[in-house]
């Protein structure tokens, strides 16, 4: 092979190997992103939980209760840097009867997962900023502590790392977070309700939770999630009087199951672009490089010197010179000489 098709060779491996340097620090960075087009729906379970009935005011307990949590994603509000969230959570009972409902709209950055001010965000339909994170963690979740968003309580609170475990066949981090009782909003009803002798009193409405949660790291999937929540309404010494919902909703099996595959298919783009493209690319330019060398230094090698000519290895000229003193046959006139053929002719 020629020369040139040689550096063509070293530019393509160089080309190449550059490509693996920039790939993991550059390329991945820019494509590994919370979507625009999100949309999934969870679904947890609780058993033997407590509600309150407020048809008769009355608290139902041993009460199977299912939430349905979907989030879609707004893409015509997100854009490069950020993604907006429309949740909406329902909690019914086992007879399909309503206990709660709850809607929420949120932007967050499509690296990071950390909520951003944007996009008219909201809880149940009141502009409300959020902080910290709410529906994902993010890439390369770290043993730390973060701020995580709760919605009912309108504030972020600590989510610590608490321990390593294995779940669906994926090593996830445990995150736990506590909500103290914080009250939410006030209630008119009857007195007696409450331990009150007035017929109708304001009583303040409260809420706890603790929320655990099972992150892949490396997609920040929430694998499993799980909530410990108390709603009370207490009288005015601030005891607690009656239950409106004391219930630990936990991830359905499919719902895990689902999840986890999400965190599986992150995970494989994700080892795609940061570690097997990027070694593919490099090898592959390695050796076109050193391919192209091998041809450049061969070619090198087969050219021939210009070394000078000995005078005796020249050829040798049989036709005496121009110069010389010698007379010349001239080949036109036969044997004999010029007088010879003029007698001929006479």
């Amino acid at each position: 092979m020629r020369p040139t098709s040689g550096a063509i060779l070293v530019a393509a491996g160089a080309f190449l190997i550059v490509g693996a340097v920039a790939t993991p620090l550059a390329v991945a960075p820019a494509l590994v992103k919370v979507p625009l087009d999100q949309s999934s729906v969870t679904v947890s379970e609780a058993k033997n939980a407590t509600v309150l009935d407020f048809s008769t005011l009355a608290e139902r307990s041993g009460v199977n209760l299912t939430a349905h949590r979907a989030v879609r994603g707004d893409v015509n509000a997100g854009n490069a840097d950020r993604t907006v969230f429309n949740v909406g959570v329902r909690v019914i009972d086992e007879a399909g009867k309503e206990i709660t409902v709850s809607t929420d709209r949120v932007a967050l950055d499509r690296r990071t997962a950390e909520s951003v001010a944007c996009c008219a965000e909201a809880v149940n339909g009141a502009p409300f900023k959020h902080e910290g994170l709410t529906y994902t963690f993010p890439f390369g979740t770290e043993k730390k502590t973060y701020q995580y968003f709760d919605n009912t309580a309108r504030k972020a609170y600590p989510a610590e790392y608490v321990g390593t475990e294995k779940l669906q066949g994926l090593t996830v981090y445990k995150f736990e977070m506590t909500a103290e009782p914080i009250k939410i909003s006030e209630i008119d009803v009857p007195g007696n309700l409450v331990g009150s002798a007035q017929p109708t009193v304001t009583a303040g409405r409260f809420y706890a939770n603790t929320r655990t949660l099972w992150v892949e790291p490396d997609s920040g999937v929430i694998v499993k999630g799980q909530e410990k929540q108390l709603q009370t309404l207490r009288d005015e010494t601030g005891a607690d009087k009656i239950k409106i919902i004391d219930a630990t909703l936990v991830f359905t099996e499919d719902t895990q199951e689902q999840q986890a595959k999400a965190a599986k298919d992150a995970r494989q783009q994700i080892n795609l672009l940061t570690t097997v493209l990027p070694i593919v690319l490099g090898l592959v330019g390695l050796l076109l490089l050193l391919l192209g060398l091998f041809i450049i230094v061969r070619a090198a090698r087969r050219r021939p010197d210009a070394t000078p000519v000995d005078a005796g290895d020249g050829p040798v000229d049989d036709v005496p010179s121009q110069r010389s003193g010698e007379p010349v046959d001239d080949p036109t006139v036969p044997a004999g000489g010029r007088h010879a053929a003029e007698r001929a002719e006479s």
